[in-house]
Formats: C-alpha cells, sequence, structure tokens
C-alpha cells in the first residue's frame, strides 16, 4: 500500500504532484516501493508478486499490468480502464476538466487521455487479471471493467469478471465482500502456483 504522489500526509504540494499527470510518476512510485521491499525483505518472493486497488488504484493497477509482466495476478476493482469513456459516463464529469484546466475536446487533451488510458495498451498485458466492480456504481460505471475485460480476452490474456449486483463504488454487502475476499484468495492461489479449492457459486 504505497502512498504514492497525489496521496495525502505530506503537504499540497505532494497532493497536487498528480495533476495532469495520470498513470505517470505516481504509477512509477509503485514500482520503487516494490523494488525497495524486495531489496529490504529477502524473506519475500519476487516471482510470486500480486498487484490490486480499488477505484484509482483499481485503475493503476489497470496501467501497471500494461508497463510490466513483473505480477503473476492482478485484481482490479472498480477501476478505470479508459479515461475518455470515463470522462463522458461517471457522475463526475468535470473531474479531468478540473485537473487539466480544460474539456477533453479542447487544445489536444483526448489524445493525452487515450495515451494515458490502460486500454490502449491491451495487447501488452500477459498478467493473469480478475476484475472485481458493483453493477450499481455510478462513480466509476462498470463499462469500465467490461471493456477492459473484452480488450484482455480478445488478448487471449486469463481473465474473469465479477459482477456484483445492488453495489456500488465499492462493496457494503456482507456476502459480496467476504465472496471478494473468498475469489481474490483463489485467484492468487491459483496463479502463484499453490493449491486451490472449488470455486463457490456467485453471489445472488
Amino acid at each position: 500500500m504505497v502512498n504514492y504522489r497525489g496521496s495525502t500526509g505530506y503537504g499540497q504540494g505532494f497532493a497536487d504532484a498528480i495533476f495532469g499527470d495520470q498513470n505517470g510518476g505516481e504509477a512509477r512510485d509503485v514500482m520503487n516501493a516494490v523494488d525497495a521491499v524486495l531489496r529490504r525483505n529477502e524473506w519475500l518472493d519476487p516471482d510470486r508478486l500480486g498487484i490490486e486497488g480499488g477505484s484509482y488504484g483499481g485503475q493503476l493497477t489497470n496501467w501497471i499490468i500494461t508497463q510490466t509482466n513483473r505480477f503473476k495476478a492482478a485484481i482490479p476493482a472498480a477501476s478505470i480502464a479508459n479515461l475518455i469513456s470515463f470522462n463522458y459516463m461517471s457522475y463526475y464529469h468535470d473531474y479531468l476538466a478540473v485537473e487539466f484546466g480544460t474539456f477533453p475536446h479542447q487544445e489536444n487533451l483526448m489524445d493525452f487521455l487515450w495515451e494515458r488510458s490502460p486500454l490502449r495498451y491491451a495487447n501488452r498485458v500477459t498478467t493473469p487479471t480478475m476484475f472485481i466492480h458493483g453493477e450499481n456504481n455510478n462513480n466509476v460505471p462498470i463499462a469500465e471493467a467490461e471493456q477492459f475485460y473484452i480488450a484482455l480476452k480478445d488478448v487471449g490474456v486469463e481473465t474473469t469478471m465479477i459482477r456484483y449486483p445492488r453495489e456500488g463504488h465499492g462493496l457494503r454487502e456482507t456476502q459480496h465482500v467476504a465472496d471478494s475476499i473468498e475469489r481474490s484468495i483463489r485467484w492468487y492461489r491459483k496463479h502463484f502456483g499453490l493449491d486451490t479449492e472449488s470455486p463457490s457459486p456467485g453471489p445472488d
């Protein structure tokens, strides 16, 4: 859990450092942290690394698996895959305009957003990926996960998508939370080469 640039706790300048640079410096911060942790903890297995995150952490998970194949499994939750489609579907329609000081259709911003969208680089992904998303997520509409899931299927990456009914931007129902944890553990065990149990039925 990396306190990468854009996070709070180190002053306003640190929090603002992400502005205009989504999937840039903060993604490098995550990977630098991985390297640092591996250097300092020899008991960690560099061949059994997983990556996951929710919301912006899910977006970073999507991005990072397009940039490296170091991770054996990924679990993005409530994640953005396409900054352009997200802008026009989310409740936060003005989110990118506030960050960049212009709308996507102005000043070639659309090109930059596509350049920084994980979906653009789906053909680079090799990491088995399990998407988790709530069907009623208005912050990050479920189409964000759906399009990246379909793209990875087209590429031939092992992928699955877990849709939770009634859930918004994060899981709240106890059975869904428990189900997502159990599925995540099985996903990692499978791709870390550990024994797995038979999958349980999906949520109601």
